[in-house]
């Protein structure tokens, strides 16, 4: 019997395809690091009007592998990973591209190596991917920036002249209307958040500015969050993180660089390493699975919507 939806996973990115309509989501950690198979090489689809999965299985893939990185982007109608890891090796720097029309994905050019932990987002006005953050595997976090341009299929590093403090698996997203990619959180150099600003990057300038808003959540290792820019409401979402604030919703105004807790009464649960990501066409924030509470590797995969403009969350997870 086919399953109705991805099994329970971890360490989960997906991106909206627009075009198509439909939330693209690839592999992810399914069991202990100790185990012969944690990871998954899984294509899936979710039509959110039908509230439907569909596993696309691809005649080639990426591989097995977790924490990859996914974005869309809308210029080439394709949706973009980078990187991961996997049993074999937990730095993976590869790029890969793909076409849901087509149900294929294409190995495109190596991105920068050693940057587990790295988050992209597309910028949509500049029609680059920017990527930013990471760590190899001695322990060494990065806070370089770059650029990949899928037409050319070229990754550059920006170096621009401040950046935010060395991270990985922070929160990360593209605000559309004040054309910057924004930063927060997740493990800093030296495991401690020294700051808790929302770092905006302007591609056009190749300029990092710290916004330093205040009244914020709490930065306190609060690793693995995810956030996403919903564009009709002009404002930053941002759920969950590991141990602190795994159950808070927030959202952040660029304009005004202001900070609101929302409390809704119903939420997914306290999550880290858990996906999100926009629907355009429902106005709805999309969350998928993610690490239950203080458990490693409890994994949960519930599908849930989040609707701001009546700050409910909904658990809308297919079922027999």
């Amino acid at each position: 019997m086919a399953r109705l939806s991805p099994s329970p996973r971890g360490y989960i990115s997906m991106a909206y395809d627009a075009e198509s309509q439909r939330v693209i989501l690839f592999g992810g950690q399914t069991g202990n690091i100790s185990d012969p198979a944690p990871c998954n090489g899984e294509t899936w689809a979710y039509d959110v009007a039908a509230n439907k999965w569909t596993e696309m299985k691809p005649a080639l893939g990426p591989g097995s592998r977790s924490a990859a990185e996914l974005t869309y982007d809308a210029e080439s109608d394709r949706v973009i990973l980078y990187g991961g890891g996997n049993e074999a090796k937990w730095d993976l720097n590869d790029t890969w591209a793909y076409d849901y029309n087509t149900n294929t994905w294409t190995e495109m050019a190596k991105g920068p190596p050693n940057h587990l932990g790295a988050r992209i987002a597309y910028d949509a006005e500049s029609d680059r991917i920017i990527l930013f953050g990471g760590f190899d595997m001695s322990g060494f976090f990065y806070n370089d920036t770059w650029a990949y341009d899928f037409n050319s299929d070229t990754w550059k590093e920006m170096k621009p002249s401040t950046s935010p403090p060395g991270r990985n698996y922070q929160a990360m997203a593209y605000d559309a209307k004040s054309d910057r990619v924004n930063v927060w959180g997740a493990l800093y150099t030296a495991r401690e958040p020294i700051e808790d600003s929302v770092w905006s990057y302007d591609f056009n300038t190749n300029t990092w500015q710290e916004m330093k808003p205040g009244g914020g959540p709490l930065p306190r290792s609060r690793d693995y969050p995810a956030m996403v820019y919903d564009a009709e409401s002009d404002r930053m979402i941002l759920y969950g993180g590991f141990p602190q604030g795994g159950d808070e919703t927030w959202a952040y105004d660029h304009n005004a660089n202001t900070w609101t807790k929302l409390e809704p009464s119903t939420v997914p649960g306290k999550l880290s390493k858990h996906a999100m990501v926009y629907s355009t066409a429902a106005d709805r924030v999309i969350l998928f699975g993610g690490q239950v509470g203080w458990t490693e590797f409890e994994y949960t995969g519930e599908t849930w919507t989040y609707d701001l403009n009546t700050n409910r969350w909904t658990n809308v997870t297919p079922h027999p």
